[in-house]
């Protein structure tokens, strides 16, 4: 099993962007949240802006739109239903759906802090 980490400039918009994507809310307080995927767990960390990343670490958090060669794929059902939601609660998409190889359908889609996610819908059986 893992954890996700998913550092936010405000919490409480971030989870609700996360549900609208399919994440369950499992336990939340000020300035964090545990949500959840079936058994992956999700962190909703709300960090200051410009503060730092680690503490040995000189790179300040930054909560502009970023790019990072690793992130988050969600798997869903109904693409356009799961990107209205999600636009809904704060995020953005950039560009439009695309159709994937294989008939899969995929939409970049970024939460309201800057992180980028794929939301996957996967080519019918």
């Amino acid at each position: 099993m893992f954890e996700v980490c998913i550092d936010v400039e405000n919490a409480e918009q971030a989870v609700e962007f996360y549900r609208a994507i399919g994440l369950t809310l499992v336990k939340s307080d000020s300035g964090w949240a545990r949500m959840a995927d079936g058994d992956t767990v999700f962190w909703i960390m709300e960090m200051p802006f410009s503060s730092s990343a680690s503490p040995a670490s000189e790179i300040p958090r930054s909560y502009q739109r970023h790019w990072t060669p690793v992130h988050l794929d969600f798997v869903v059902a109904d693409l356009e239903a799961t990107v209205a939601r999600a636009m809904a609660a704060g995020g953005t998409m950039e560009g439009p759906i695309q159709e994937r190889p294989g008939g899969g359908r995929l939409a970049n889609v970024v939460d309201p802090s800057g992180n980028g996610v794929d939301l996957v819908q996967r080519p019918a059986k």
